[in-house]
C-alpha cells in the first residue's frame, strides 16, 4: 500500500550503515544486455554501483533472502528483487509501444511475448523512470544541461546534477516486505510497512523503497503509477537541492496528476509516519471537481495554501489540488514552471536555500507571473472546470 513519509520527518535519524558481512553472493547475469543495445533506452550498466550507503554487493549480502538485480540508467540507480510478469492478450495490447521499444534495444526479444521476465521487466521499469524523469523535467522547463555539477552563483540551480541534487535517484523494488522493513530500518532508524521515500544525507540523494506485496502493487499497471506519484514528490523535493519541503497543496496535486497521467484510475493516498491508507481504483476527479465548484463546495487556494502536512488535507482537497494544478499544466505550462522554480529557489540575505514564508512567497509568485490573487487563480480555474466536460485532459 502506501503510506509515506513526509521528507523533514526523517531528516535528524539518518546515518551511514557499515556494509554488513556475509557469504560472497553470487552475481547474476542480465541474459540481455549482451544481445542489443541497453543504451537506446538510458541503461549504463548493472554494477556494481553505490546504493544507499553501500554499495550493490553490499546491499544484496545484507538482504540476501531476496535475489537482487541492478540497474543503473542515466538518472537512476534501481535495486528489484520482484519476479516476472505474465502479460495477457489486453497487457500486449496496452504495452504495444513500450513492448516494441524494447525490441529495439533488444532485437532478440520474442516478437510474440506472454511474459515479461524479471531482467525485462527491470529494463522496461527503467525505461518508464527515465520517460517520465524527461516528462517531469518539461514540466519545470529545465534539461540536463541546466543543473551544474556544483553550486553556481547564478541562476542558482542546486548543487548537482540530478535536478539539483549530488547522486541519482535510487528506486528499491521489494518481493517481501521484510527486506523493506529492514532496509528502511537500516537507513532511517524506523521500520516502515508501506512505501516510503526519504533523503538520505550521505551521500546526499532521494531514495525510494517499495513493497510490490499487495494485489494493488503486484502488476505493473498500477506499480508504475506509484512510483511515479512518489517520485513526482522526490523530484520537486530535490529540484534545486532539497533544503526546505515545498508547499504541500502542489506537491501533491502535481504528483495525483502525474500519476493520473500514466493511469487514470490510479490514486495513491498517502499517510503520516506510515499510517496505512486506501489506494486503489477512485471515483472520476473530473466528475467530482466539476461538482464541488457547481456546488460552492470547493475548499479555496488560500485555505490550501495554510496546510503544511499531508495528513491536514481532506478528501475533496486531494481533487482540489489535482484539479488546480491539472488546469495550470495545461493552460499555463511556461508560467507554472517559472512558479516551481520560484518556490524552489527561494535564497535568504546570505545567498542559501531558505523555506521561510512559502505562502507569501507564493502569493508575490501569483502575482508576478499572472497578476493574480490567491482568490483570482480560484476564479479561473473554477470557470475552467465549469466550461470544460471533459475537465483537462493530460498530454
Amino acid at each position: 500500500m502506501s503510506g509515506v513519509f513526509r521528507l523533514p520527518l526523517l531528516l535528524a535519524l539518518l546515518a551511514s550503515t557499515a556494509p554488513l558481512q556475509g557469504a560472497q553472493r553470487r552475481e547474476p547475469e542480465c541474459p540481455w544486455c549482451e544481445k542489443g543495445d541497453a543504451a537506446a533506452i538510458g541503461v549504463v550498466g548493472h554494477g556494481p554501483m553505490p546504493l544507499l550507503s553501500k554499495d550493490s554487493d553490499d546491499f544484496a549480502r545484507a538482504y540476501s533472502e531476496s535475489d537482487w538485480m541492478f540497474l543503473e540508467t542515466v538518472h537512476f540507480r534501481l535495486a528489484s528483487s520482484l519476479g516476472g510478469q505474465n502479460l495477457s492478450a489486453k497487457d500486449s495490447k496496452r504495452l504495444e509501444a513500450d513492448l516494441e521499444r524494447l525490441r529495439t534495444a533488444f532485437p532478440k526479444m520474442p516478437k510474440r511475448l506472454r511474459k515479461l521476465d524479471p531482467w525485462l521487466r527491470l529494463h522496461w521499469t527503467a525505461m518508464r523512470l527515465e520517460d517520465f524523469y524527461a516528462r517531469f523535467q518539461r514540466l519545470l522547463g529545465v534539461t540536463d544541461a541546466d543543473f551544474p555539477e556544483s553550486r553556481g552563483d547564478d541562476p542558482y540551480m542546486g548543487d548537482g546534477r540530478y535536478l539539483g541534487e549530488k547522486e541519482k535517484f535510487e528506486v528499491l523494488l521489494h518481493e517481501s516486505r521484510g527486506t523493506h522493513h529492514r532496509a528502511t530500518e537500516d537507513n532511517t532508524g524506523v521500520r516502515v510497512t508501506d512505501s516510503m521515500r526519504w533523503h538520505h544525507r550521505s551521500p546526499h540523494k532521494l531514495v525510494l523503497s517499495v513493497p510490490a506485496v499487495d494485489s494493488d502493487l503486484r502488476q505493473d499497471r498500477w506499480l508504475l503509477p506509484h512510483l511515479v506519484h512518489n517520485l513526482s514528490h522526490a523530484f520537486l523535493a530535490a529540484y534545486k537541492h532539497f533544503s526546505y519541503d515545498p508547499p504541500t497543496w502542489i506537491d501533491e496535486g502535481l504528483a495525483h496528476a502525474m500519476e493520473r497521467e500514466i493511469e487514470p484510475e490510479s490514486w495513491t493516498r498517502e499517510g503520516e509516519e506510515g499510517t496505512y491508507q486506501e489506494r486503489g481504483r477512485s471515483r472520476p476527479w473530473d466528475q467530482e471537481a466539476r461538482s464541488l465548484v457547481q456546488k460552492d463546495e470547493a475548499p479555496p487556494l488560500a485555505a490550501l495554501m495554510r496546510k503544511h502536512t499531508l495528513g491536514e488535507l481532506e478528501a475533496d482537497d486531494h481533487v482540489v489540488c489535482w484539479s488546480i494544478c491539472r488546469f495550470l499544466i495545461d493552460q499555463h505550462p511556461g508560467p507554472l514552471a517559472a512558479f516551481l522554480g520560484g518556490i524552489k529557489g527561494q535564497l535568504d540575505e546570505r545567498g542559501y536555500p531558505s523555506g521561510k514564508d512559502l505562502t507569501g512567497l507564493q502569493r508575490r509568485l501569483l502575482r508576478e507571473l499572472w497578476d493574480w490573487s490567491p482568490v483570482d487563480l480560484d476564479q479561473a480555474w473554477r470557470e475552467a472546470v465549469a466550461g470544460n466536460p471533459a475537465h483537462f485532459p493530460g498530454p
